[in-house]
C-alpha cells in the first residue's frame, strides 16, 4: 500500500512538470536559400528568405499524396540514359566512348555526355556492364539500335596499340568469343524489382 501511495503522489508532480515543459520546435534548415528561391507558401512576401518548410503560411493537409509510399522517391529515369550488357572485362571508359562514336557517327552526330562502368570491388574490372548518357534523348534512340551489334576494341587515333608479349599466341586468344552488345533502356528501380521478383 505504502508504495502505491508513493507512486500516486508522484504521478500528479510528473503530469505538472510535463505540461510546464515547452513545446519543441523544429530546427530551421541551415541550407542557405538561393536567390532564385520562390517560397510557394507567401511568394516570398514574408522576409527574410526561407523555405517552405519554415514558412509560417505553410498549411499541412493529410492525406493529399496521391502517390503510394511504395513508389515515393523513386523517378522514372532520364530517357537520355540506356543500360549497355555484353561488354568485355578488360573494357575502360575510354573503349566504350571510342566504339559508340565510331558507330552512331554513320546516323547522324551525337556525344557520349557520361560513361559508368560496373566494376568488381576487388579487382576493379568491368562487369561487362555501363550506364551510358547521351546529349539528346535522339541519340539514346539511336544506341538503342545497336543492340545485338558485336564489340569491336576501337583505337583511339595516333595510339599505337602495342601488344604485350612475343612468339606463338595462345588458343585462348586465337579463340576469341564473340561478344554481342545488348542497349537497353533503363527502367525505374521499383519496375527492376518486380521483374526480379518474378
Amino acid at each position: 500500500r505504502d508504495k502505491q501511495s508513493k507512486k500516486t503522489e508522484a504521478s500528479p508532480q510528473n503530469k505538472s512538470q510535463q505540461s510546464n515543459q515547452p513545446a519543441t520546435k523544429k530546427a530551421k534548415r541551415n541550407k542557405p536559400v538561393p536567390e532564385d528561391y520562390v517560397c510557394q507558401a507567401c511568394k516570398n512576401q514574408i522576409t527574410p528568405p526561407h523555405w517552405i518548410y519554415d514558412c509560417p503560411n505553410k498549411v499541412t493537409e493529410r492525406g493529399c499524396n496521391q502517390v503510394a509510399k511504395k513508389l515515393r522517391g523513386l523517378h522514372d529515369p532520364a530517357s537520355r540514359k540506356v543500360f549497355v550488357s555484353g561488354l568485355p572485362f578488360d573494357a575502360t571508359e575510354g573503349n566504350v566512348q571510342r566504339f559508340f562514336d565510331a558507330k552512331m557517327i554513320e546516323e547522324g552526330s551525337s556525344q557520349l555526355v557520361h560513361c559508368k562502368l560496373l566494376k568488381f570491388e576487388d579487382s576493379q574490372r568491368c562487369k561487362g556492364q555501363a550506364f551510358l548518357t547521351f546529349d539528346s534523348d535522339e541519340a539514346a534512340k539511336r544506341a538503342l539500335k545497336l543492340s545485338g551489334m558485336v564489340w569491336e576494341d576501337v583505337e583511339e587515333e595516333g595510339v599505337s596499340t602495342k601488344k604485350k608479349g612475343k612468339g606463338k599466341k595462345n588458343k585462348g586468344e586465337e579463340e576469341k568469343k564473340e561478344l554481342r552488345l545488348k542497349v537497353s533502356k533503363v527502367l525505374n528501380r521499383f519496375v527492376t524489382k518486380q521483374k526480379k521478383s518474378h
